[in-house]
C-alpha cells in the first residue's frame, strides 16, 4: 500500500493546506513577524517595532488572517528558526480557544515552551503588552507534555504582577478594581461615557514599571470614590506588594475636611503610604509626573514627584517627606535632598507647589512654603521675601530660573513671593484639594448613587420562535469585551421538558429533602465572576435542527428483545432546577447549606480553613467575606466525597430539589480553583444506543458536573477512551477528600457544552476513541448555530488530542481514582 493511500483524510487535507500557505518571516525591532508572502500589515510592523525585548523568548508576531486554514499553523512551525529559547506568540483577531489550542499544538510540534495570549492583546505604554478578556485571561505558558500554566497578565512581567492584581473585582456595591497595563484602577461603577475616555488614557499613557504598582484612584466626571474602596483592595495585597504601591488621584475622592489624600490614606491604613503628585507618564524606569486637571487632562510636569505620609491624627498639617523629584536646572549641584546650589547666596528647593528660590539659610517662611499643596493647573515659582532687599534679590534670581525652564512649564508658571503664601493662602485644585466642589463651584458633581449589578446590564431571556420543532440544548453567552463582564442570555422555546423522577439520593441528600430550600428565578452565571483565574460558566450552544426533537434511539436485533435499550439527551433544566449561579448571588444558598448541613459543615470547616490559609489565592476576587469562601470550599469537598455521588444524577434529570442550592455552592467554590487547558481523559463502555446517539448528534450539553482526568488511570473499566479538550475545567487537587482522593481530577461545571470531533469504534484488541472539544460562547452565531468557520479549531483540537493519546499509549498509567468515585467517570457528557 502506498504512503498516500495510508494517509488519513485529515492528514491529506492538512498537507494540501500547508502547501497552499506561503509564509515569510522578517525580523522587525525586537520581534519576528510571520506573514503571508509579500504582505505585512502596518499594524504588525508597528507592534514589532515598539514591543519590549523578551530575554527568555523569541517574540513572534503572527500577521495572518483570522480565517487562515489549519495548514497555516504547520507552515508557521516550519517557518520559525530552530532554537532552544521559548517562543512568545503575539496573535490578534482570534478567539481565546484558538490561541490556547495553537499554543499547545506548537509547543508539542516544536518541542519548546510557547507563551501565548489567552485573551485580547492590548498595547500599553513603553512597549508593554497586556492580555485581558475577562477572568482567567492572560499570558499562558505551554510546555511539551505538561499542563498549561497561567504566567502573567502583563509583558514584560513586573515584580508585582500576580493573581491579586490580575482580575476585575467589586470593592463595594458602587466601586470596582480594574486591572490596567500599568497598574490597577479603583473607580466607580457605571458612568460608561466618562470611564471609557479615562480608560483609554490610562491604557495608552500609564507605564508598567517593574518595581512600582501604580494604584489609580477615581475617575474624572464620576461621583466621589470612597476611601473604603481603597482599603478593601489594600488589605488583599501581600506585604511585599504593598511596599511597591504608589497612589495617584485621578478623580474626586471623599476625604475628611482639610486632609489631603495621602494623609487620609496613611491614617486609615495605619501605615506609611506614598503618593505621586500627578500621573506618571513616559518610560517604564524613570517616568515623568504631570499634574492631573479636574477633566482628566494633564497639567504641568512636576518637580516634586512622590511624597510619603505617616499616620498621625493630630490637628497639625504635617509636611510629607519628599521621596522623588526631578532636577530643576541642569548642571546645578545638589547640596541637600531636593536643594540645589544656584548662586553664592541662594539655593533652589523643590517643594510641593513647585520651586522655591531662597537664601542658603532657612527662613521663617519655610514651613508655610513647604506645606503649600500643588495646583494642577499652575506651577508656583516662589521667591523668598522676608525683607524688601531680599525680595528684590530673590525675585531677580527667580526670573532667571524661569527663563531656564522648559517652554511648557514656563507657560504654567506663576511668580509668587513667600509673603503671599503666608498672608493669602493659595486656593488650589486637583489632587491636593480635599474639597474640589468648594474651589470649583461650576464643576458638576453627580450626587445620585447608581448601584448596577455589573458594568453591562443583564440580558433578559429571549424567546426563539421557530416554525418547526427545535431542540434547545443550552444558552448563548454574550461576547467577551475588554473591561466588561460576560452575561449569558438564556434561550428558551416551547414548554419545558417534563421532569422525570429524581434518582435515589445519597444519605446526605435524603436528609436534605425535608429542609426548606431557597428559591428564585432568572438564574444566570454570576457577574462579575467570583474568582481569580476564573472564566465565566461555559457557553450553552443552541442546536437548531429541522427535524423534530430527538427521539429515543432503538437498537434492533435477529430476535425481539425483552427490553428496548434507549439513549436520550439530558433535559434542559428550568432556572429553578439549574446549578448555574443566580444574578442575585447565592447568599441564600450558602446560608441554607450552613444550616442544613451543620454537622458535616462543622466537621470539615476546620480542615478546610487550614487549607485555605495555606493557599490565599483561593480567596477569589469578589469574595466579600471569608465565610463565603469557607462555605463554597466545604461544598466542593462534600461533593468530591462519597456523599456527593447522587448530586449529578439529580441534576441530569432537571428536577427541583435540595441538590440545586448545594450544587450552586459547589459551582462557586470551583470557580476559585485553577483551570485546566488541554487534554483530559476517562474510560467507559457506551451502550449501542449511546454510541448511535453520539454518532447522530454533534453537540451535547452536560447539566451535571462532568468528571475527567488530566492523565490516564489504571484499572478503569471500559473499552473506549473519551478524550475531551478542556478550556475551563477546574482542578480539584486542593480540596480532594483525604480518605478517598482522586489524583489529577478536573470538573466541568454544569452547562458545559461539547462538540463531537471524531469517533472510532472498538475492535478486537484495539480500544475505541471518542474525541470531544469544549465549546466557547464565541463559536455560537446570532441564530444559535455553531460557527462553521471554526473548523480549524476542531482540527487543532483533534491533532492535540491524538498526540496526547499516542503519548499516553506508550506510558504506564497508575491508579488515580478512588473506589467511591469510580462510577463518576463512566457518564458520557449530555446523556441522561
Amino acid at each position: 500500500m502506498s504512503s498516500l493511500a495510508r494517509m488519513s483524510p485529515l492528514n491529506r487535507r492538512r498537507n494540501r493546506s500547508a502547501s497552499e500557505v506561503q509564509l515569510a518571516l522578517h525580523t522587525v525591532g525586537n520581534a519576528m513577524v510571520v506573514h503571508a508572502k509579500d504582505t505585512m500589515t502596518n499594524e504588525a510592523q508597528s507592534l514589532a517595532m515598539s514591543v519590549a525585548e523578551d530575554p527568555e523568548h523569541d517574540i513572534v508576531v503572527v500577521d495572518l488572517p483570522a480565517n487562515s486554514p489549519i495548514g497555516m499553523w504547520e507552515s508557521l512551525a516550519d517557518t520559525l528558526p530552530r532554537g532552544r529559547r521559548g517562543v512568545r506568540l503575539v496573535i490578534g483577531g482570534r478567539s481565546r480557544e484558538t490561541t490556547a489550542l495553537a499554543g499547545q499544538w506548537l509547543s508539542e510540534r516544536l518541542g519548546r515552551t510557547v507563551v501565548a495570549p489567552d485573551g485580547a492583546v492590548v498595547r500599553g505604554a513603553g512597549g508593554s503588552l497586556f492580555v485581558h478578556s475577562g477572568r482567567g485571561s492572560g499570558w499562558v505558558s505551554f510546555r511539551p507534555g505538561r499542563p498549561p500554566q497561567w504566567e502573567a497578565k502583563r509583558f514584560p512581567r513586573p515584580a508585582w504582577d500576580s493573581a491579586f492584581v490580575a482580575e476585575q473585582w467589586a470593592t463595594s456595591s458602587i466601586g470596582a478594581a480594574e486591572p490596567l497595563p500599568g497598574g490597577v484602577w479603583i473607580r466607580p461603577i457605571g458612568h460608561e461615557g466618562p470611564l471609557r475616555a479615562a480608560r483609554s488614557r490610562l491604557i495608552t499613557g500609564l507605564p508598567c514599571q517593574p518595581e512600582v504598582l501604580t494604584l489609580v484612584l477615581g475617575s474624572p466626571g464620576t461621583p466621589h470614590l470612597s476611601l473604603d474602596d481603597v482599603a478593601r483592595f489594600w488589605v488583599r495585597l501581600p506585604e511585599h506588594i504593598r511596599t511597591m504601591v504608589r497612589f495617584v488621584q485621578y478623580g474626586p475622592m471623599r476625604l475628611p475636611h482639610g486632609v489631603t489624600l495621602g494623609q487620609a490614606l496613611a491614617n486609615l491604613l495605619g501605615e506609611e503610604v506614598t503618593c505621586y503628585t500627578g500621573m506618571p507618564v513616559g518610560t517604564t524606569y524613570e517616568p515623568e509626573v504631570f499634574t492631573v486637571r479636574t477633566d482628566g487632562s494633564l497639567g504641568w510636569n512636576t518637580f516634586a514627584q512622590q511624597f510619603a505620609y505617616q499616620p498621625r491624627h493630630d490637628l497639625a498639617n504635617p509636611v510629607p517627606e519628599l521621596r522623588g523629584h526631578r532636577r530643576p536646572v541642569f548642571g546645578m549641584e545638589e547640596l541637600a535632598p531636593a536643594v540645589y546650589w544656584y548662586a553664592i547666596d541662594a539655593v533652589i528647593e523643590v517643594v510641593q507647589a513647585g520651586l522655591w528660590v531662597r537664601p542658603t539659610a532657612d527662613t521663617v517662611n519655610g514651613a508655610i512654603v513647604r506645606s503649600t499643596p500643588s495646583d494642577a493647573a499652575q506651577h508656583l515659582l516662589v521667591f523668598e521675601s522676608e525683607t524688601p532687599e531680599q525680595a528684590a534679590r530673590m525675585r531677580m534670581l527667580a526670573e532667571d530660573v524661569l527663563g531656564r525652564l522648559d517652554y511648557s512649564t514656563r507657560l504654567a508658571t506663576k511668580l509668587a513671593p513667600s509673603s503671599a503664601l503666608r498672608n493669602s493662602p493659595v486656593r488650589v485644585s486637583g489632587r491636593a484639594l480635599a474639597e474640589i466642589e468648594t474651589s470649583f463651584p461650576k464643576l458638576a458633581i453627580e450626587t445620585a448613587v447608581e448601584i448596577p449589578v455589573a458594568d453591562v446590564a443583564p440580558a433578559q431571556p429571549v424567546q426563539v420562535e421557530k416554525s418547526e420543532p427545535v431542540e434547545l440544548s443550552s444558552a448563548i453567552e454574550a461576547p467577551e469585551a475588554f473591561a466588561r463582564n460576560e452575561i449569558p442570555v438564556q434561550i428558551g422555546s416551547g414548554p419545558a421538558p417534563v421532569p422525570e423522577p429524581a434518582a435515589p439520593l445519597s444519605p446526605i441528600s435524603l436528609r436534605l429533602e425535608s429542609a426548606s430550600m431557597p428559591t428564585g428565578g432568572d438564574f444566570f452565571p454570576e457577574t462579575p465572576a467570583p474568582a481569580v483565574d476564573v472564566p465565566q460558566p461555559l457557553p450553552q450552544p443552541v442546536t437548531v435542527e429541522r427535524a423534530v426533537a430527538p427521539q429515543p434511539v432503538v437498537v434492533e436485533t435477529p430476535a425481539a428483545p425483552a427490553e428496548i435499550a434507549v439513549a436520550k439527551l439530558q433535559p434542559t433544566p428550568s432556572p429553578e432546577a439549574s446549578a448555574l449561579l443566580s444574578r442575585r448571588g447565592i447568599d441564600d444558598e450558602r446560608a441554607w447549606l450552613r444550616k442544613t448541613l451543620s454537622h458535616e459543615f462543622g466537621v470539615m470547616a476546620n480542615s478546610i480553613a487550614r487549607v485555605l490559609s495555606e493557599h490565599p489565592g483561593f480567596q477569589g476576587a469578589l469574595s466579600r467575606s471569608s465565610a463565603e469562601v469557607l462555605t463554597d470550599a466545604v461544598a466542593v469537598r462534600l461533593y468530591l466525597s462519597e456523599q456527593g455521588v447522587a448530586i449529578d444524577e439529580a441534576l441530569r434529570t432537571a428536577t427541583v430539589g435540595p441538590h440545586v442550592p448545594f450544587a450552586r455552592c459547589v459551582v462557586a467554590g470551583l470557580s476559585r480553583l485553577p483551570s485546566h487547558r488541554g487534554a483530559t481523559i476517562f474510560t467507559t463502555t457506551p451502550t449501542d444506543a449511546q454510541w448511535a446517539l453520539y454518532k447522530e448528534k454533534r453537540l451535547f450539553t452536560e447539566w451535571g458536573f462532568a468528571n475527567s482526568l488530566i492523565e490516564p488511570c489504571a484499572g478503569q473499566d471500559g473499552e473506549v477512551d473519551v478524550l475531551m479538550w478542556s478550556m475551563t475545567a477546574r482542578r480539584t487537587k486542593l480540596l480532594e477528600p483525604d480518605d478517598d482522593r482522586t489524583e489529577d481530577r478536573v470538573l466541568f461545571i454544569p452547562g458545559t457544552s461539547f462538540k463531537v470531533l471524531d469517533m472510532v469504534a472498538p475492535t478486537t484488541g484495539v480500544r475505541g476513541q471518542i474525541l470531544l472539544r469544549e465549546l466557547a460562547s464565541s463559536e455560537i452565531d446570532a441564530d444559535g448555530r455553531v460557527d462553521s468557520n471554526r473548523i480549524s479549531l476542531d482540527e487543532l483540537a483533534m491533532t492535540s488530542l491524538r498526540r496526547c493519546a499516542d503519548k499516553w499509549a506508550e506510558a504506564s498509567p497508575k491508579q488515580r481514582v478512588g473506589k467511591a468515585s469510580a462510577a463518576r467517570f463512566q457518564a458520557l457528557p449530555g446523556l441522561a
